[in-house]
């Protein structure tokens, strides 16, 4: 079986574009339902993903030390000096992330520079369900595959506020697509709260997510209003900066 994996492994590397499991299969010579177990078991691990037309791809995990692929460096230098400017006007820590094997991962970060404030890095990852970040990237998602997400990585609490039922999920990423961002209200972290907005590419597609993030005692639902207005704005600018090849998306979850 180990055999198998590895043969699996290379193969969907080896194609550019994804790999259907009809043709994995046939190629390698594995039964479907074989290959099948394989291709789930590796993408709930975060090595594989699916892209929009449900090909298997390589997930950034397997490259995790190596520099960043090409749309993700066109991205984070079209939004750093937009993280700097907003990172100016609010005083907060502002994070650049997008959707990778089910799962937030953090591309851009600049951090508050008061002493008590909330903090990343780089290549940080993190769930869906209980961040700003991750309900943003998840309200650009069909909700068939946001639920498929959601019962591959499951729905662990993290905070009381955590939310840890499909429905309430669904309902608040459909609150989010209404709405245009998403608040992580110490659902992640107590003590911490978020908001984030959707960065859109070609077609109308969300691409990746940015927020803000401070302690609670600072991020008070009136303060989250006005930030709210500072970081849609931020996310546009990052949005009209940005040119990604056809096939980027948020299509290796």
């Amino acid at each position: 079986m180990l055999h198998k994996a590895v043969d699996i492994i290379e193969a969907v590397r080896r194609s550019r574009s994804g790999i259907a499991l009809s043709d994995l299969a046939r190629t390698l010579g594995i039964p479907k339902p074989t290959a099948y177990r394989i291709l789930t078991t590796l993408e709930s691990r975060g090595y594989l993903g699916r892209n929009r037309n449900g090909y298997y791809r390589m997930t950034r995990k397997f490259f995790d030390t190596e520099s960043g692929e090409p749309d993700d460096q066109i991205l984070s230098r079209a939004a750093h000096p937009v993280i700097e400017k907003l990172v100016a006007s609010s005083r907060e820590t502002v994070n650049l992330g997008i959707l990778d094997a089910g799962e937030v991962v953090v591309i851009g970060s600049v951090e508050s520079p008061q002493t008590i404030r909330m903090t990343s890095k780089v290549g940080n990852r993190r769930h869906l369900h209980s961040t700003a970040l991750g309900k943003v990237l998840l309200s650009g998602l069909p909700d068939r595959e946001a639920l498929r997400l959601i019962r591959i990585k499951r729905l662990p609490r993290l905070t009381p506020k955590t939310l840890v039922t499909r429905q309430a999920v669904m309902a608040e990423i459909r609150k989010v697509r209404d709405q245009g961002f998403a608040i992580d209200d110490e659902e992640n972290e107590l003590d911490g709260r978020c908001i984030g907005a959707p960065i859109i590419g070609p077609g109308g597609r969300v691409v990746a997510a940015l927020s803000v993030s401070a302690p609670a005692f600072r991020m008070e639902m009136s303060r989250v209003r006005k930030l709210t207005g500072e970081l849609t704005q931020a996310c546009r600018t990052i949005s009209g900066a940005i040119a990604f090849p056809s096939e980027y998306h948020a299509e290796s979850a």
